[in-house]
């Protein structure tokens, strides 16, 4: 795989651990987890004005689990990490703890906003002004979670320091490239966007056209359309002397494919025709390729609900003719298509398509993808087949198995589920 399609792939399916997670929920015979906290655990608050009185008069901060009802990590941490008697022991004498739902079609939902929480879940600390003093994002291991607790109590070392840092002035080039790698690694995208474009502004030409605000601009990820983002591409000539040249162009290219792709995923119709009309009119020679891989995304019906057949016929042509030019093209229609999946043997063609890419490029990191689909199409045995697969890759990693374990189990359920309904 080119390294065009390894960054594309990074950028886009986030990682495949989050993904497994994502499959473990997927599963259609899997009982709801309870978000109610074991008295030995950790002592959540419901009410966060009223946790920040408490840390006030304790001078302590304030833990945030914030979550959704549909969030399967969430449910997961909480069983799991919330639970034990050691979470509740540190969290319990350390901090102020309080679960915010943010899908409650209430105060939580402008809270969740108020702090920008665009991931669950998300686990946040405040100082006792209700000021955000550190976050991390996921499910996580309880030593993790400690890990993350502690960086929030060191004045030294969390976000809030950082940001002091940053308002203070300090654009010394080590700090300000840790400062943005920080602002990323816990999701504060809005943050980040804003600073980098005050700093780009504040920036000499030759300092705008360089390596360092090149790779910073990679990091952001700013979006084609934007003030910085046709800078670069009006100097590309410029950049090609301080940047590799095919550097340089993967990341316009991948930029408006992803950017574009968001928007065919949250915007309207208007929004999407409108930066298609854009996009068209900067002459770059994959139009056309995106086009046709965007149309998949658009076969919908007049209510709105996706026209399955339609999607798989159009993703099969799209995958006939440009799938071999991008793995992630393969990974990303068989995702949704997985999501639209309710039924056995309901999306085959995605299967087929999985299977396609396999066989040219048998990548581990592609295994979830493809067991998500069979475990859609209740292809039960072919699924516990790719996910014993999938926990050899961990054992040989050293890496934790106890997702795939459960996934496993959870098949081993199903499977027994359905061949039972099938002989009444």
């Amino acid at each position: 795989m080119n390294n065009f399609n390894k960054r594309m792939l990074k950028t886009s399916y986030i990682t495949k651990k989050s993904f497994y997670k994502k499959a473990l929920f997927s599963l259609l015979i899997i009982g709801s987890l309870s978000l109610t906290s074991n008295a030995q655990g950790i002592d959540f608050m419901h009410n966060l004005d009223k946790a920040l009185e408490k840390a006030k008069a304790e001078d302590k901060l304030v833990f945030i689990d914030f979550y959704t009802s549909w969030c399967g990590p969430c449910k997961v941490l909480d069983k799991e990490v919330f639970s034990l008697t050691k979470a509740g022991d540190y969290f319990n004498r350390n901090f102020i703890n309080c679960k915010v739902q943010c899908d409650d079609e209430g105060i939580g939902v402008e809270i969740g906003k108020k702090y920008k929480v665009t991931a669950y879940p998300t686990l946040m600390f405040l100082n006792k002004h209700g000021e955000m003093v550190h976050s991390g994002v996921g499910s996580m291991s309880l030593e993790r979670l400690i890990e993350l607790a502690e960086t929030a109590k060191n004045p030294e070392q969390n976000l809030l320091s950082f940001t002091k840092q940053w308002d203070a002035g300090d654009r010394d080039k080590a700090f300000v490239l840790t400062y943005f790698k920080e602002l990323k690694k816990l999701f504060r995208n809005d943050k980040a966007i804003a600073d980098f474009d005050t700093y780009f502004n504040s920036l000499a030409e030759d300092e705008k056209i360089s390596k360092f605000t090149f790779n910073l601009a990679t990091l952001i990820k700013i979006a084609p359309f934007s003030t910085i983002f046709n800078y670069l591409e009006d100097h590309a000539s410029e950049y090609y002397k301080v940047v590799d040249q095919k550097e340089f162009d993967d990341f316009i290219a991948k930029s408006y494919l992803w950017s574009i792709k968001g928007i065919v995923n949250s915007g309207t119709l208007d929004e999407y025709e409108k930066a298609m009309k854009q996009f068209k009119a900067k002459k770059y020679s994959y139009y056309d390729e995106y086009e046709m891989f965007y149309s998949a995304f658009l076969a919908k019906k007049a209510d709105g609900d996706y026209d399955i057949e339609e999607y798989m016929r159009r993703g099969t042509a799209f995958l006939a003719k440009y799938g071999e030019n991008n793995d992630v093209y393969t990974l990303s229609l068989t995702s949704l298509l997985g999501n639209l999946t309710g039924r056995a043997n309901q999306t085959e063609a995605g299967i087929k398509w999985m299977e396609t890419l396999l066989k040219r490029n048998p990548n581990p990191e592609y295994y979830s993808t493809y067991f998500y689909i069979l475990t859609r199409n209740y292809q039960f045995d072919k699924a516990l087949e790719k996910a014993k697969e999938i926990r050899a890759v961990s054992v040989k990693k050293n890496e934790s198995t106890a997702i795939i374990d459960k996934q496993i189990e959870s098949i081993n359920k199903s499977l027994a589920w359905y061949l039972n309904r099938n002989k009444q």
